[in-house]
């Protein structure tokens, strides 16, 4: 966007996956800029009769508002950062599931050589995304399997045996 000023503002970008750019939205950095270019564009065009107090004015109003575009800009960075983090764990998570657990029942279960082994994973947990194995209590009849984090109970899924 040409202003006719002497500098350039470049786009902001953050890096994606690859080698692919995508242009971040920052609505409230993006005003502060905008103010600022419009404070600028009227330093421009003030008289070189107007008294030192406005042009400084003038300055102070330019210096808050792209203070406050910098602001928002670290938010950002920050908020981008923050789902960054989030996105590695979940692909952690996904990596984990396809490579090292298989299904049998409706149940996953830890695999060695795609086969299933030991006991199974609770299902509520594993929908939020949690790997959390199923307890057996030996002196409880009807359901005797547990998750010990969110207290579900299981009727007798079956337990593999490790064959190492």
């Amino acid at each position: 966007m040409n202003l006719g000023l002497p500098f350039h503002l470049p786009n902001v970008y953050v890096a994606a996956s690859g080698d692919r750019r995508d242009e971040v939205d920052i609505p409230g950095a993006l005003t502060g800029i905008s103010t600022a270019l419009t404070i600028v564009k009227q330093l421009n065009e003030i008289d070189a009769r107007v008294d030192e107090a406005s042009f400084k004015l003038k300055i102070a109003e330019v210096t808050a508002a792209l203070a406050e575009a910098k602001l928002g800009l670290v938010d950002a960075q920050q908020e981008l950062r923050d789902r960054d983090i989030e996105l590695a764990e979940l692909r952690r998570k996904l990596q984990f599931k396809a490579e090292e657990t298989t299904s049998h029942k409706g149940m996953t279960y830890d695999a060695i050589d795609g086969k299933p082994v030991g006991a199974p994973y609770c299902t509520l947990c594993e929908a939020q995304g949690k790997f959390i194995r199923l307890v057996e209590h030996v002196n409880v009849s009807g359901q005797p399997w547990k998750c010990p984090v969110c207290k579900a109970d299981f009727q007798w899924p079956t337990r593999f045996s490790d064959p190492r």
